[in-house]
């Protein structure tokens, strides 16, 4: 189902009718960047669609970085979910959802907390109109514009008109109740709308090319090679292993539970954020650590995205985001890790 605006009609109008009753995280301008945030509603004069990504990836919602899961040695009964409605997500963060669906809700043990956030969670994804700086989804075979796996996809277009698609049963159903608001689409704003996406597509394909990366490379083999590269000690030697890589990604999802108290002093079990370049993230019980060099750590991280995923769901664990190149402290961009497995391949 493609639809387009009706003369008159605001795309505010049509996100606060299909919000509603939902608690929502949405995307709030702060100087050049922006955020994902939440609020009650969708307010036309906070928040906005985005260009591109925010800085919080999507799986801060359905992940959150410290979530309780459950008091200990009591019985409870959890607290009734709110859904959720992720508005302006872009496909770099929708593109995650494969990676996070197999390891916490398609995999045994299936993890409750998230299959409950994933299941009450409508997602309103929006293509991305420009890139910023730091992206380069193409290079590894995705696009910056939703194909698949949104409820409801907006495709701003020049003259402040839009393109709205369905892309599942709960978005259809949403749609189908906004005819008010919407009416089919002409085959001049499908068109249009195929142009302004390739026009994107192009603009981040020529950013990655002048970092020598594109969706031809064979990043898999390149990584697995250079295993015995000095490259990653050259690289390594630039990291504080402050985690921060891996708490942007989109893709990243290591955990650790850990026993406390909660705010009434009883005793709690937590769910939270881990780092893979933490020191003591691969250390067992015994005191052994089959990784303690901060170089096979940085080597494990990019393993597990361009090596490991590949073989087990055919697919990087890595869309592009660009997200770890800002917030590195250290400043090594993953494109250019890239760049130098490739070269030594």
């Amino acid at each position: 189902m493609v639809k387009q605006l009706k003369q008159g009609r605001t795309i505010n109008a049509l996100i606060e009718f299909i919000s509603t009753g939902y608690r929502i995280f949405a995307l709030q301008k702060t100087d050049s960047t922006y955020h994902l945030v939440a609020a009650s509603k969708w307010d036309g004069n906070r928040n906005t669609l985005g260009p591109y990504r925010p800085v919080e990836p999507l799986k801060s919602i359905m992940l959150p970085p410290r979530q309780g899961v459950g008091q200990l040695l009591q019985d409870e009964q959890p607290a009734p979910f709110t859904p959720i409605a992720a508005i302006g997500v872009k496909n770099c963060d929708l593109a995650s959802l494969k990676i996070h669906d197999y390891v916490f809700r398609d995999s045994e043990p299936a993890d409750p907390y998230y299959k409950e956030i994933r299941d009450n969670t409508l997602i309103i994804s929006c293509d991305c109109s420009r890139p910023c700086d730091v992206c380069f989804c193409t290079a590894v075979g995705d696009q910056p514009y939703a194909q698949s796996g949104f409820d409801i996809n907006i495709s701003p277009l020049p003259g402040n008109k839009f393109i709205i698609e369905s892309g599942s049963e709960k978005g259809k159903n949403l749609l189908d109740s906004c005819n008010d608001l919407l009416e089919e689409a002409g085959q001049d704003a499908i068109k249009a709308r195929d142009a302004a996406r390739q026009a994107v597509y192009k603009s981040v394909a020529d950013q990655a090319a002048v970092k020598g990366l594109d969706n031809n490379k064979n990043y898999q083999k390149a990584v697995a090679d250079s295993m015995e590269s000095d490259l990653w000690e050259k690289f390594a030697e630039d990291c504080v292993e402050c985690g921060a890589c891996n708490f942007v990604c989109c893709t990243c999802h290591c955990f650790l539970l850990a026993d406390g108290r909660s705010d009434t002093d009883t005793p709690a079990r937590i769910k939270q954020w881990d780092s893979c370049l933490y020191k003591n993230f691969a250390r067992v019980a015994g005191g052994a650590n089959p990784r303690k060099f901060r170089a096979e750590r940085l080597y494990n991280r990019f393993d597990k995205k361009f090596n490991f995923f590949p073989q087990v769901l055919h697919s990087y664990a890595c869309d592009g985001c660009g997200r770890c190149i800002e917030a590195c402290t250290g400043k090594i961009d993953i494109r250019d890790v890239l760049r130098k497995a490739l070269d030594e391949a």
